[in-house]
């Protein structure tokens, strides 16, 4: 098996008490049945702390939370979160003791024939700084794996038909290329997103091909004789109606943090008819918008979300939901530049944390905005270029 990771991934490590966010506030943390037994058998003081702090819901079991206004991270907190933000559980039983949710946070993955891709969750401060403090476009690393790695629920049985695996040697082919056309900069950012789009309607045309014929000479020709038409592209508009439609499927999203709720409300105080479209251009224009991290965001998302079309043929839904994240993001970042009357590293990190842990967190929040991404037509391709 391959491992494929991001070049930055192995650096990773937990900062503990130094986050700004906690991950064990605000979250209900699963326990996995095998934590579970063994925390059942812990004796002594802190054991009848865990079994006291441990309860039973849809089939599973979670820790319970605590609100406190007390502490780093006021609000809803894991009861293992002492006031210093460092966990009781840790210091009590070691790291071997975590549970799995615990123990692969902020990593996801996603397992695919013989390939294994794992990441790091915006979700996470600390993996968000190792994203965008970078200059250099993101690279990725492959490793060879002799043993399959037991991925708890998150394993999916890899295809056992020859014909998948030509699609997953096509879909290969459409992840690499989409990589590609992102980091081309010598394009604008605005550029390389309409070139992404048109690369994955192509792309889809092939699939809806193959899946009618079956065959599988047509996915070898991708790409051969491919080349963007951006010459009829429209021009950039940003309407707040299109603002509006498009931020209707977060606007009822369930609320997993208090930021969310502040962010919405922000976006009823700020933007109108008359202001939307200055906000938006005054600072698309501003030194302050900073082209690297709207590439380094597509190219997470198109990482962490494109190659779920091996298993559903859905590529372009994939990469309308790139774009339309990162627009979403991009208003987010107007209000937090018209506030501060400046955008930082430290911006970007933190806006993009709270939409990850938002949308991404939620499996409610996540299927609703891919369902958006596949049906409304404030995300078709033509409708999007437009937003750019």
């Amino acid at each position: 098996m391959i491992l494929r990771v991001p070049e930055y991934y192995t650096d990773f490590s937990c900062i503990a008490d130094r986050c700004n966010d906690s991950c064990c506030a605000g979250w209900e943390i699963d326990i996995d049945e095998g934590s579970y037994d063994y925390y059942q058998s812990c004796e002594g003081e802190f054991g009848e702390f865990l079994k006291a702090n441990m309860y039973e819901a849809d089939g599973g079991y979670r820790f319970c939370l605590q609100t406190t206004g007390t502490g780093k991270s006021p609000g809803k907190r894991c009861a293992m979160l002492n006031d210093e933000n460092l966990c009781d559980l840790y210091t009590a039983l070691g790291e071997e003791a975590l549970c799995e949710v615990c123990t692969e946070y902020p990593r996801f993955l996603l397992l695919y024939g013989n390939v294994m891709q794992k990441g790091l969750s915006l979700s996470c401060e600390e993996a968000g700084r190792m994203v965008f403090q970078q200059e250099s476009p993101v690279r990725f690393t492959e490793l060879e794996m002799h043993d399959t790695p037991d991925c708890g629920e998150e394993t999916i049985e890899e295809p056992d038909d020859g014909e998948d695996g030509s699609y997953i040697a096509f879909m290969e082919k459409v992840q690499k290329k989409a990589f590609e056309i992102l980091q081309e900069r010598q394009h604008p950012v605005r550029e390389r997103m309409c070139r992404f789009l048109l690369w994955a309607e192509y792309a889809q045309n092939i699939t809806n091909q193959y899946q009618a014929h079956g065959d599988s000479r047509i996915l070898e020709e991708c790409g051969q004789a491919w080349e963007p038409d951006t010459g009829n592209l429209p021009a950039e508009e940003f309407r707040y109606e299109d603002f509006r439609e498009r931020f209707a499927v977060f606007r009822d999203m369930e609320v997993l943090d208090e930021e969310w709720v502040h962010i919405k409300k922000q976006f009823e105080e700020l933007f109108t008819e008359d202001t939307y479209a200055g906000m938006v251009r005054a600072y698309v224009n501003s030194p302050d918008c900073q082209p690297d991290g709207y590439e380094h965001l597509l190219v997470y998302f198109v990482f962490r979300y494109l190659m779920n079309a091996v298993y559903d043929f859905d590529i372009l839904s994939y990469a309308k939901l790139a774009v339309t994240a990162t627009l979403v993001i991009r208003d987010m970042d107007v209000v937090r530049w018209y506030e501060k009357k400046q955008f930082t590293i430290a911006d970007r990190i933190d806006i993009a944390r709270i939409f990850s842990k938002e949308v991404e967190h939620s499996e409610e929040n996540a299927d609703e905005f891919k369902e958006m991404c596949m049906m409304e037509e404030i995300t078709s391709v033509g409708n999007l270029y437009r937003q750019i």
